[in-house]
């Protein structure tokens, strides 16, 4: 066989074409993996400082607070549950007491304030709660969820079920 050989000539274009496919299916399977990537929301690096956020805000949702329009915080008092938010702090507080001496002092300070916060809530919380029940008896009832949140101003006006925290 010779350079000139046309048999010779079909077996290299034929490789050629085999390793441009194959270099194709390559570039298509990335482009796959980084749009499917793209299409999925990031999820945050597990640290010590996210586990702690994702206890607190189990409890801050337990007491219902979300945030307002004006930057405050709503507490819908028909929506608390104060057995739950108490649960999550006592999470933390386990967390604080077993990892004593093992985490450094910008985790045991994050930690330490994140417990006080939670804990004045609490409080906060649950005393409201008990004046809407002494005011409204029976309980926290579903049926007054869909009253719009009082303003700033009004957070013990009469038959209110929330509480605005500045």
């Amino acid at each position: 066989m010779t350079e000139n050989d046309p048999s010779n000539h079909f077996s290299a274009d034929e490789e050629w074409k085999s390793e441009a496919e194959a270099e194709r299916a390559r570039l298509a399977e990335a482009d796959a993996k980084a749009a499917a990537g793209a299409d999925q929301t990031a999820i945050p690096e597990a640290t010590f400082d996210y586990f702690v956020i994702a206890l607190a805000s189990q409890a801050m949702m337990a007491m219902a607070m979300r945030p307002d329009p004006s930057g405050q915080v709503f507490i819908d008092l028909n929506a608390v549950d104060l057995k739950m938010a108490e649960h999550h702090i006592d999470l933390l507080a386990v967390l604080e007491e077993k990892c004593k001496g093992n985490l450094t002092e910008e985790e045991s300070s994050m930690l330490s304030e994140t417990l006080h916060g939670l804990r004045s809530q609490f409080v906060q919380v649950q005393s409201q709660a008990q004046e809407h029940l002494a005011k409204h008896g029976g309980g926290l009832t579903p049926d007054t969820q869909s009253e719009p949140p009082p303003s700033a101003g009004d957070d013990s006006a009469g038959g209110s079920s929330g509480l605005i925290i500045p």
